[in-house]
């Protein structure tokens, strides 16, 4: 199957993801990417299991990147939501993820849901260049593994910018091809593992680094974790080997599916081969959306008009509002019990708009986190998830769908 470009590479995707949904999350569970491991490890030896190696590559994409706890975050090409998840869950962002498998956004939606989590991580079938989302919806873009899908990589990086907020961060892991020209037999397992993994083509990590640069942002860097996830295709680890007992089952899939789930079968021996050569590479991006934030996203700025909400429902006199500074600590300085601090939610949702959930957010933090909660931190919150367009959705673009990873 050639991968094709356009809406016709869009329908190829689609259909992949849709057919080999079962398999994937069957065999690499939560996360249909690549683990990370330090040098020397191997999975389930010395070194993590293929669950927690995946866990690890979203926190090492968190941490490089810098996300900040409570952001506002378009995932593209979000999979089954693994990533979405613990962005929502452990860190208190709102993700919409964006998909161009059907299955893959219904499943992710079921597993926000049994999360407790369907409030604040939602999921669409959209084509990430056509969202429909308005400028400056966001203060993350989160592509792991989804931008090889892409054929107009300029187009992404342009969208994307356009999506950010000033100040915003553009979050990115990828594979990759090693920069400069390839020897024949190179570009010939390059062609398989395109045509097996349904990609248009590859661009090297300094390429997208590139990319980037030539897009408007700012503070462009890049990391090479080449070897940090090569034994993501040690067959122990993907498990794929479970289904050599069975040319079988796998000529029953072929007549059940078609032929394009093989590829699913075929993409560890070229991955590896692709690893053990440094002709396929992978790396993480990060880059920053020029600008100052607007006013009225300051944080600073709204410490008293967030407080003044809570001095109406508590019922303290006007004099009560100058005591209080953004260090003034929610539990010990202002004294908000349960009931209170939900009608300050049901307050500050009512203000500014539906995404600010602030009962939501503090019940997902830890004890220690809740005694230390701050009013700069709520206002903090209430910035960064505050409905500034009007509109907390995607809009009527995007009718074709978008890449998953």
């Amino acid at each position: 199957m050639e991968p094709g470009t356009g809406a016709g590479l869009n329908t190829a995707v689609e259909r992949y993801y849709d057919i080999t949904l079962d398999l994937y999350e069957d065999l690499w569970g939560e996360h249909v990417h690549h683990g990370f491991w330090d040098p020397g490890e191997i999975p389930g030896v010395n070194g993590a299991d293929r669950h927690a190696a995946t866990d690890r590559l979203v926190r090492e994409l968190v941490e490089f990147t810098g996300v900040p706890p409570g952001s506002t975050v378009l995932d593209v090409g979000c999979g089954i939501g693994g990533p979405a998840l613990h962005l929502a869950g452990a860190m208190g962002c709102t993700v919409e993820g964006v998909t161009l498998s059907a299955r893959q956004a219904a499943r992710a939606g079921e597993k926000a849901q049994a999360a407790g989590l369907a409030g604040h991580a939602r999921f669409h079938q959209l084509d990430a260049l056509a969202t429909g989302f308005p400028d400056a919806s966001f203060d993350v873009v989160w592509a792991l593994e989804s931008l090889m899908h892409l054929s107009d990589r300029p187009a992404f990086f342009a969208e994307a910018l356009r999506l950010l907020r000033p100040g915003g961060i553009l979050a990115v892991a990828t594979w990759a091809v090693r920069d400069g020209e390839l020897a024949d037999d190179e570009r010939d397992l390059v062609r398989q593992i395109l045509q097996h993994q349904v990609m248009p083509h590859f661009s090297s990590l300094e390429e997208h680094e590139r990319l980037a640069r030539a897009a408007g942002f700012a503070d462009v860097s890049g990391v090479d974790w080449s070897k940090a996830v090569a034994n993501s295709w040690d067959p122990s680890f993907a498990q794929i080997a479970r289904y050599d007992k069975g040319r079988t089952e796998m000529r029953r899939l072929a007549r059940e599916r078609g032929v394009d789930v093989l590829g699913f079968f075929h993409a560890g021996p070229l991955m590896t081969k692709g690893f053990e050569t440094g002709v396929i590479t992978y790396g993480a991006l990060r880059a920053v959306k020029p600008g100052p934030a607007a006013p009225d996203e300051d944080a600073d700025a709204l410490v008293r008009p967030v407080a003044e909400l809570l001095r109406q429902i508590t019922g303290e006199d006007a004099g009560w509002l100058d005591t209080v500074t953004p260090a003034s600590r929610v539990d010990a300085d202002l004294l908000v019990e349960s009931q209170e601090l939900a009608a300050w939610s049901a307050a500050l949702q009512a203000r500014y708009g539906q995404r600010v959930d602030l009962a939501g957010h503090v019940a997902r933090l830890g004890i220690d986190a809740i005694i230390a909660l701050t009013a700069g931190d709520v206002a903090a919150y209430v910035a960064a998830h505050r409905d500034r367009t009007g509109g907390g959705g995607p809009g009527g673009g995007g009718t074709a769908p978008a890449e998953s990873g």
